[in-house]
């Protein structure tokens, strides 16, 4: 329990406890693993796109937009733990922080993630090519690879354990908010069908 629920705090409290329906630190972990193997399985589809961008832009574009809900849900779990952290909570302070490598190396996935996809939908919103655009979208790209191998590499053993044993029957019952976090999950594979579907008429219209 948090130092301030202790204390008394309203506010406080009835945050803990939204976080001991959603299963604690325990939940928050399984929940990044979960957006965090979805993301792998999208991301090595857009990764075949890159190897012929020009041959396969729709499907590049497609797959890029598809991706954005699900990356949405990684963002919000692994910032609500860096928040809980450092604003102090008891739970996730004895849960203790990543490696320092990935701590280094985390702004700067954040921001070439936020940089990649923003300069992608920029490109498609203008609906044709810009090549100075193209290359910051690049630019961030690189920054974006460097800093997703070094943190794919270090969450990859705990990603492949939580896909093969918190999805099973006795995990979910014993860490509360599995049907929330698979809502969540599956809603964010929904909503980007549904991006990707809606903007798809903008994608086979661009112009390179």
């Amino acid at each position: 329990m948090d130092i301030d629920v202790q204390r008394g705090d309203p506010t406080v409290a009835e945050r803990s406890r939204l976080g001991r329906r959603m299963g604690g630190t325990e939940g928050n972990e399984i929940l990044t693993s979960a957006a965090a193997a979805v993301l792998t399985v999208l991301l090595a589809g857009e990764g075949i796109t890159i190897l012929d961008v020009a041959g396969l832009r729709t499907p590049h574009m497609v797959i890029g937009l598809a991706l954005i809900p699900p990356l949405v849900v990684k963002l919000a779990s692994t910032g609500y733990r860096f928040v809980r952290y450092y604003a102090g909570s008891r739970a996730y302070r004895a849960k203790g922080p990543p490696a320092w490598p990935l701590r280094l190396t985390a702004p700067l996935l954040v921001v070439a993630t936020v940089g990649v996809f923003a300069t992608g939908v920029v490109l498609l919103l203008l609906g044709h090519r810009s090549a100075s655009l193209i290359e910051v979208h690049k630019l961030f790209f690189i920054a974006w690879a460097v800093g997703f191998a070094v943190h794919f590499l270090g969450h990859l053993p705990a990603m492949l354990r939580s896909t093969g044993r918190d999805w099973t029957p006795p995990r979910r019952r014993a860490v509360p908010g599995s049907g929330i976090r698979l809502m969540l999950v599956a809603a964010s594979l929904l909503a980007g069908a549904i991006v990707a579907a809606v903007a798809y008429s903008s994608v086979t219209g661009w112009r390179a």
